[in-house]
């Protein structure tokens, strides 16, 4: 099982080099599912969805994919109050819905807000009764990896140049954490990440992508490749450098334990 998990492709501020290399990589791959984690557009725009529609419309892969702040109308301040993110829906309604592949389960959560009560409108908010729709049922078949993707952290990566503060982010780790879902996926700081949440009620492995897009942040343009086999999920960054993608390993766990696990077992199943 190989998923591209992909975020913040800013249609309108997109890199077009990286894109297009990115798809070749994707097709060549012949990736089971892609994951898109919120802000297609630079300012929900019309053109820019349809710019992201007719892009992702190339891949023969199943798509999910989750608004970001961006994916709102950003300068129709009535038109964020009253109806955020209906631009989305109409042309990207039909890819919100959950993705059920062979032993692997993908939803998608809106932590996007077209306007919020604080002065950084850009930061996520997590609906709790939503982040539950999403982790599902707990008796879910056993051995299912089970993932949510979302565009927010729920907490900031330590790395990433830009610090982001989720509302309601430390009670949805710890939710999550408890629950049968074993990674979060999500974009927003356009720094690629890995690590793995502890919390006192359990563990999950939280993945951020990078952006495809010229709006960077100390970081070159880059997306996730994640492949699952035999109860091992690996991260491979793509990072776009010198008008070519560069893979590198960032992380490996064992699904069962959620844990990570060590190198050696990486090389060992790259040569099965």
């Amino acid at each position: 099982m190989k998923l591209a998990h992909l975020a913040d492709l800013h249609f309108g501020r997109e890199n077009r080099d990286a894109l297009s290399a990115a798809a070749g990589i994707i097709r060549e791959l012949d990736v089971d599912a892609i994951v898109v984690s919120g802000d297609l557009t630079q300012r929900g725009k019309r053109e820019e969805f349809q710019a992201a529609q007719e892009w992702l419309s190339k891949f023969s892969a199943p798509v999910l994919s989750i608004p970001g702040n961006h994916d709102t109308p950003l300068l129709n301040l009535p038109a964020r109050a009253a109806d955020a993110f209906g631009r989305y829906e109409r042309y990207f309604g039909g890819l919100t819905r959950p993705l059920q592949l062979d032993g692997v389960s993908i939803r998608g959560l809106n932590t996007s807000r077209g306007w919020q009560a604080r002065m950084n409108w850009a930061e996520g908010s997590v609906n709790l009764d939503d982040l539950d729709a999403a982790i599902g049922p707990p008796d879910a078949c056993e051995g299912e990896v089970r993932i949510v993707a979302c565009h927010h952290p729920f907490q900031s990566p330590e790395k990433a140049s830009l610090q982001t503060a989720t509302r309601r982010g430390a009670e949805a780790s710890a939710r999550l954490a408890a629950s049968p879902v074993q990674i979060l996926l999500t974009g927003h700081v356009h720094t690629p990440h890995a690590e793995l949440i502890r919390e006192p009620q359990g563990r999950y492995i939280a993945i951020t992508a990078g952006t495809l897009s010229t709006r960077l942040r100390a970081q070159p343009p880059a997306f996730n490749i994640i492949s699952i086999q035999d109860g091992i999920a690996v991260l491979n960054v793509q990072s776009f450098e010198g008008g070519r993608f560069h893979e590198a390993t960032h992380g490996s766990w064992d699904i069962e334990r959620v844990e990570p696990i060590r190198t050696p077992r990486v090389v060992e199943m790259s040569k099965k």
